[in-house]
């Protein structure tokens, strides 16, 4: 009986964890108001004109710069930076058009994320804004589930080990928002294992993970400008970790060429792209000896700020010790787990991705005359956090190190973390955080006009992420010994995996050499 009950669950795991996951995801695009994300004010009228002008949509109002958008978008950022405001005073029934100033017109961003978001707009903008979260989310979800598939059976953890435990609580915020640093996330997530599964691969795997890296960078590249480099800092990871052979990598090096070009072409067509050679706008003087000493201790807050230690939303929705707590100690564990023993293409890519980790948000600092704290927010690097646990996680061993007990303990962690933040998140939004009752939907001031109760998403989006992680936990999802499974539709209902699966020999052999990830078959 247990072991048939143990054949059902591996059947339906593949299925049911991307779901339990896309579940989750929704809870939090329900979990706050329209224009509850950063900068909402610009990104929301600059998906309304994603497409162009359309009638009651995006207008011409007669000035190049500004655009007459729906007028309910002229006030969806009245609540921020006030954490004890409910989110009611927005009305989205207030008629007409308004002159929106704050619009990508320049363009300042890359247009691809607002056109492919402009497609759900409509005169009813919270009704659009959902459809916008639940598609960014089905997104989200859909390809990192095609990315998991595509890949040798070994590299599957480290996937899911980086976007996992980098995704509470502001990682998962912006998943399921209407932020373009959501296809940020995305891009890398996919691009730079994409191109190290391509180097590990042959035939029509290698040629579906190349795409997906292509893929990945015109969505990241699309979004924002910063994405772009990032997307060729991870491909150049990615053929760091697996090249070995010029006449062999042919694929994976034209990838990179094709992601280089894609990135650059839009770092190069958007206005965003100065402020990452000249920094943010600032009026502050040159920072001293003492702040830039000063910055250089205190980037690793940064690093912490996107596991919590810093708000959501417009940095005006505090996380609870136990967000930050938990979610940094999963982050640690990942990376100090994974990094026992690397080779020397390992340790390369380590140290190489942890220097950007530093160097990038420094510089920018320093560019911006402005201090650890201010200006530069957490998010701008949370790709590179993605792209560091993950590199830390290649190692051949990390499979075997991630007992049982070991991933069911960073599943309840994370399912804690995932629990405070969603509650806390809307808490801010329905009562404001003076609110004092249990349940946030007591004497609620904003939530939806239909759908379920603040209460019910909670729950449901708390239910929906923990057993998600109970079944990654208690999963075998790359063991190398797991031969059976490796063969059955469970371990790969792609079909790639029975077309371009290595011989048991050959992998045996491989297994034995000193230097890391086995050479191309």
């Amino acid at each position: 009986m247990l072991r048939r009950s143990s054949t059902v669950f591996r059947a339906v795991s593949p299925w049911l964890i991307p779901l339990l996951m896309l579940v989750a995801l929704w809870s939090w695009s329900l979990a706050s108001p329209v224009g509850s994300s950063p900068d909402d004010d610009f990104h929301l009228p600059s998906i309304w004109c994603g497409l162009g002008d359309r009638a009651d949509l995006c207008e011409d109002s007669g000035n190049p710069s500004t655009k007459l958008v729906p007028t309910p978008l002229a006030t969806t950022n009245c609540y921020a930076f006030l954490a004890n405001d409910s989110g009611e005073c927005w009305n989205p029934d207030t008629p007409g058009l308004f002159e929106a100033d704050r619009v990508n017109t320049g363009p300042l961003y890359p247009p691809v994320f607002y056109g492919a978001m402009g497609v759900f707009a409509s005169p009813d903008v919270e009704a659009s804004v959902v459809a916008m979260r639940f598609a960014n989310s089905l997104i989200a979800v859909g390809l990192i589930t095609v990315a998991f598939w595509a890949l040798p059976r070994r590299l599957r953890p480290a996937l899911i080990l980086s976007v996992i435990a980098s995704a509470i609580p502001l990682g998962i915020f912006v998943y399921a928002s209407t932020n373009p640093s959501s296809w940020a996330l995305l891009a890398a997530a996919t691009v730079w294992i994409g191109v190290f599964g391509a180097t590990q691969t042959t035939g029509r795997r290698r040629l579906l993970l190349a795409l997906l890296a292509v893929i990945g960078t015109v969505m990241g590249a699309g979004a924002r400008a910063d994405a772009g480099a990032f997307a060729i800092f991870g491909a150049g990871v990615g053929l760091l970790l697996g090249v070995r052979s010029l006449k062999r990598s042919l694929v994976p090096l034209l990838t990179f060429l094709v992601v280089g070009a894609i990135g650059v072409g839009f770092y190069l067509s958007a206005g965003q792209s100065g402020s990452l050679v000249s920094g943010l706008p600032s009026d502050n003087p040159p920072l001293t000896r003492s702040q830039l000493i000063d910055n250089a201790m205190n980037v690793p807050n940064l690093w912490t700020g996107a596991l919590g230690g810093w708000g959501l939303g417009w940095l005006d929705t505090p996380m609870p010790s136990v967000v930050s707590v938990c979610a940094t100690v999963v982050a640690s564990a990942v990376l100090f787990i994974g990094i026992r023993r690397p080779n020397w293409r390992e340790a390369s890519a380590l140290l190489v991705t942890l220097a950007a980790l530093w160097a990038v948000p420094f510089i920018l600092l320093a560019q911006s005359r402005a201090v650890v704290g201010t200006q530069v927010q957490p998010r701008y690097i949370l790709p590179l956090i993605v792209i560091l646990l993950g590199v830390a996680s290649v190692g051949a061993a990390t499979e075997r190190q991630w007992t049982r007990f070991r991933r069911l303990s960073a599943a309840v962690a994370l399912a804690v973390a995932f629990a405070f933040a969603i509650y806390t998140n809307v808490r801010r939004y329905t009562t404001g955080l003076d609110g004092t009752a249990l349940d946030p939907g007591t004497f609620a001031e904003w939530w939806w006009p239909v759908g379920p109760t603040p209460m019910v998403v909670i729950t449901i989006g708390t239910v929906a992420f923990s057993l998600a992680l109970a079944a990654l936990a208690l999963l075998p999802l790359a063991h190398a010994s797991d031969a059976a499974a490796s063969r059955t539709e469970w371990s790969d209902p792609t079909g790639l995996e029975r077309h371009d699966h290595e011989p048991t020999a050959a992998v045996g052999s491989r297994r034995r050499r000193s230097d890391g990830p086995p050479a191309e078959s």
